[in-house]
């Protein structure tokens, strides 16, 4: 059907006209418009009025008055909503032909004050994903028009679900605009309308906190919570009110609900443990005998005691924890070794884990070793080589022995399992012989260690689908020796790496991708063609790692690696990242590389590369180069290259800048998170620069986009505020980023992310605050499979250690008393508490305690050296210990010069035993080494001022 005259000078108005939408005389729509002609007149009734115009105007015998009136329902839609809804039934087809088109208009958020450029695009496409156009320009209330008027419609769903998600992505930038153009209760109103979560349920109400808005109980949750299910809206109730802080409501709604799991945690919020403990215990002994659910109660059972200092019930969990059969088929077996272990109960969860892993061998199934390394983490050294079978007195004897049987089981268990058709497993021998590595790494046998590694590696041996090499390397990826990545991974000869191989080697680097380590290998194999391809390998290795090998003692070498990085070979740029990469730049250039010229010293060629990438548009190298602005003092300068972040993260398709860019970067969660830390910049310049006003309208904005609806950019943003100093504001976020993470997020942030950076805030100022939340995120890791099995010793302590400061600084002796017991009772040989909290109990009074710990320590350190002589690094220690204490200085200064024999090349360890003969009284020795330690390691203040303090005490 061909469009009438009308509708396409309405049209024409619409590409045309920068008045058209703003005027109250309007032609035809170009769908659904009046279908009689007629010239357009001046004298519209109520046009300017506000009034209400009734359906009977549409239905004017004048065209020109039914024209007008159509018009001014459109943009008067408060007023005239029902009265279009009404209309839109209406037995006159022209009428209800109006009404329709307004209704479309509005579903489209096409309204009259929409931009020209925008409302073309809505005229040509109904699909949701437009709307989000509008979001960008900061046309809010258009969404929400559009989103009310989609209410019962078969898009409502999809509409949604789309904004939601464009809420959660770009939150920050919807803020700013919002802010700018006064526009934020429109934005709270389209958060209330699409909210689908509990964090956006927060949001809504933390928004409304900042904006002044009261808030009753009715109002808690956001109006799309009328669609929501009653679990998921009770679930985000309660949070709302523990956000708020109203936990006595949060409990009460918790009950009504009948959800444990939702009451449990209000529960732990509030430190109510015996009232947990006490449940719990009594639905563990009602539940079936060696059931899963039963172990899982009388863990949490046993959590709940343990805050409660509840020994009964303590008791009582760890004993039918204990009882517990363990077979191959009990899941359970994982949560109770970690929940005994971290709960003091260290061997008893050894021997259920040990006991495990023996079964799992006899059915010839993988297994973990996990036993050995447990107990060499908690100081029961002696343990762990019982449990591998590797008689600690017999390794020079038959280590060579023990390599050769393990990689013959390997090998027989490879074919036999080709020959049933199934995927081979690492076998038993070679789990424990690896085991029997990182053990031998701990007790400090480097050699024996290397030893295993290096034979192991040399074998063709295949597990799996990949060779015994690499499992050697997944090994070495959690101890302290990943600098032999290298070494092992190529042997003399070879010339290329595995893929897998290569994946084990970035794993080991930080802040190295994939890409980037290739291109610094390939650039090392063009500067150095002659060079063995076991030796490059080592080479970029070192520089990934910040260290300059010998080959780049000459400072022109980095200047060739720069020149060959940025050849005119090919450039691949990370995966997602080609579109904002201009080809004109020079290849093979990303802000890993300026970060890795960095830290080799490099400071111009990282500068350089920095700025090559920022004048392409990449976002993270125009916010790297404003902050080292801003830490300069170059006010003008940051501020310019935030103001940039913040323009690239706010763009709109432009000749400069394609669409592909920019759908990148609106759809990169990263590029969003730039954006919020440049405004922490910004803030930051207009303090410094006097200017208050500006100053507060940065901190309002800062307040609002911390109200964001995805934790990932919250805890992000909040660790940067911590970082940049922000203390008050930083604190303040975490507040309410707490209880919402302790509730569980669908997002990448957990419980233990948040609370382990807010507990690294305040551990010096709260130490008790940051125990109780890194306490409660540790207990949320149990039924997990992320961590470590050496976590669940060392985390415990750092928990322990925290409430013990706390307890030194209230003078409390009996809390004193228990977390050390709780400590030794984990690590027997915590150095720590030693070292750092035994003076400050003396300060307090607590000598007795003080004295009767150190000896505790002094005892265990000294029978353990006494065994495993080698570990020089236990020596060092227990010698610092022994000078922090100014005690058993003559025997600490034989374990010193015993380290320094060790590893003679360690300032550290010269360091410790200059600080224990000046404590001798033989000065003059002290400072003769402490001075050969400063030229190893001039960068070392603290050797400053030790040689300082020996100085005077030689001129006294």
């Amino acid at each position: 059907m061909g469009w009438s005259p009308t509708q396409r000078l309405f049209l024409l108005l619409v590409l045309l006209s920068p008045l058209a939408f703003t005027s109250p005389l309007k032609a035809g729509p170009r769908d659904g418009g009046p279908r009689d002609g007629g010239d357009l007149v001046t004298d519209s009734p109520r046009s300017v009025t506000g009034e209400a115009v009734s359906i009977e105007q549409l239905s004017d015998d004048r065209y020109s008055r039914r024209q007008a009136a159509m018009m001014q329902m459109w943009r008067l839609r408060e007023t005239s909503r029902q009265a279009v809804q009404d209309a839109a039934r209406h037995p006159d087809p022209e009428v209800a032909d109006r009404a329709n088109w307004i209704l479309r208009q509005w579903r489209r958020g096409a309204l009259p004050e929409t931009p020209p450029e925008l409302a073309r695009l809505l005229q040509q496409d109904d699909d949701p994903s437009v709307l989000e156009e509008l979001l960008e320009v900061g046309q809010f209330g258009a969404v929400v028009v559009a989103v009310e008027e989609s209410a019962g419609t078969s898009q409502r769903m999809l509409l949604n679900q789309r904004l939601a998600a464009a809420l959660n992505r770009r939150f920050p930038v919807y803020v700013r605009r919002a802010y700018q153009d006064d526009l934020l209760m429109d934005l709270l109103r389209l958060v209330d309308l699409v909210a689908d979560s509990k964090e956006m349920a927060v949001c809504r109400v933390q928004m409304m906190q900042e904006l002044g808005l009261d808030l009753d109980d009715a109002g808690l949750l956001p109006q799309a919570a009328e669609n929501w299910t009653p679990m998921v809206r009770s679930e985000a109730e309660i949070v709302v009110l523990a956000v708020l802080g109203r936990m006595d409501d949060a409990i009460a709604r918790a009950k009504n609900h009948g959800d444990e799991s939702l009451l449990r945690i209000c529960q732990m919020l509030v430190g109510q443990w015996q009232a947990i403990a006490t449940e719990t215990a009594r639905q563990a002994a009602q539940a079936d005998e060696g059931s899963a659910e039963r172990s899982r109660l009388w863990c949490q059972a046993l959590v709940a005691a343990d805050r409660a200092n509840d020994e009964g019930i303590r008791t009582h969990a760890v004993k039918e924890l204990v009882d517990l059969p363990v077979t191959v088929s009990d899941a359970s077996v994982d949560l109770r070794w970690k929940c005994l272990a971290s709960h003091g109960y260290v061997d008893e969860a050894i021997t259920i884990l040990a006991r495990s892993e023996e079964l799992y061998d006899a059915v010839k199934r993988p297994r973990s070793d996990s036993a050995a390394v447990v107990a060499i983490s908690a100081a029961r050294t002696n343990r762990a080589f019982e449990i591998l079978g590797y008689p600690y007195n017999d390794v020079d004897a038959n280590l060579q022995t023990w390599i050769a049987e393990a990689i013959e089981e390997q090998t027989q268990d490879t074919m036999d399992a080709k020959t049933l058709g199934v995927t081979p497993r690492v076998a038993p021998k070679l789990n424990r012989l690896l085991s029997l590595m990182r053990c031998l790494l701990a007790v400090g046998r480097e050699q024996a260690a290397w030893t295993i590694a290096r034979d192991l590696s040399d074998s063709d041996t295949i597990v799996g689908s990949q060779r015994i090499r690499d499992t050697v390397l997944i090994t070495l990826l959690v101890t302290n020796r990943d600098d032999w990545m290298a070494r092992l991974a190529v042997r003399p000869g070879e010339s290329s790496l595995s893929s897998e191989t290569q994946r084990l080697i970035v794993a080991s680097l930080s802040g190295v991708d994939s890409k980037t380590w290739e291109m610094i290998l390939e650039s090392i194999s063009v500067m150095m063609p002659t060079t063995p391809f076991d030796q490059r390998v080592q080479i970029a290795f070192d520089l990934c790692r910040g260290e300059i090998p010998a080959a780049f003692e000459d400072e022109k070498r980095f200047q060739q690696l720069y020149q060959t990085l940025t050849s005119s070979q090919d450039y691949f740029p990370p995966a997602g990242q080609r579109s904002l990469v201009r080809r004109s730049l020079p290849r093979r250039l990303n802000v890993q590389l300026a970060t890795l010229f960095s830290q080799l010293g490099q400071a111009e060629i990282a500068s350089e590369i920095l700025a090559t990438l920022a004048a392409g548009g990449d976002i993270s190298a125009t916010f790297s180069i404003a902050q080292r602005e801003l830490d300069l003092g170059r006010a003008e300068s940051a501020l310019t290259g935030f103001d940039g972040v913040w323009k690239s993260v706010a763009a709109t398709p432009r000749p400069a800048l394609s669409a592909a860019t920019v759908r990148y970067i609106r759809q990169n969660p990263e590029q969003i998170h730039y954006a919020a830390k440049a405004t922490v910049g910004q803030w930051i310049l207009a303090r410094r620069q006097g200017h208050l006003t500006q100053a507060e309208s940065l901190e309002r904005q800062l307040r609002l986009m911390l109200c964001s609806p995805a934790m990932e950019l919250r805890s992000e943003l909040l660790e940067y505020l911590g970082e940049r100093g922000e203390r008050q504001m930083t604190l303040e976020g975490y507040r309410s980023l707490l209880p919402m993470a302790a509730f569980g997020s669908e997002g990448a942030t957990e419980l233990y992310d948040v609370a382990r950076n807010y507990s690294t805030l305040v551990r010096e100022t709260n130490p008790i605050d940051a125990a109780k939340w890194f306490d409660l995120a540790i207990g949320g890791t149990l039924e997990t499979t992320f961590f470590r099995s050496v976590a669940y010793i060392s985390l415990p302590v750092f928990v322990r250690r925290w409430q013990l400061e706390g307890a030194i600084a209230k003078g409390d002796e009996q809390e004193v008393q228990r977390h050390l017991d709780r400590i030794y009772q984990m690590d027997p040989l915590d150095i720590d508490v030693a070292e750092r909290l035994l003076p400050k109990m003396r300060d307090k009074g607590m000598d007795a305690i003080a004295d009767a710990s150190f000896q505790r320590v002094w005892e265990a350190g000294r029978a353990y050296i006494a065994d495993y002589p080698f570990d020089a690094t236990a020596g060092n220690n227990l010698a610092w210990v022994a000078a922090m204490n100014q005690r058993e200085l003559n025997e600490a200064a034989r374990l010193s010069e015993q380290a320094v024999y060790f590893e003679p090349e360690s300032a550290i360890y010269r360091d410790t035993l200059a600080e224990i003969l000046f404590l001798l009284d033989r000065v003059d020795e002290a400072l003769q080494i402490e001075s050969g330690c400063l030229l190893d390691d001039p960068g070392q203040w603290h050797l400053h001022q030790q040689i300082e303090k020996y100085s005077e005490a030689m001129a006294e």
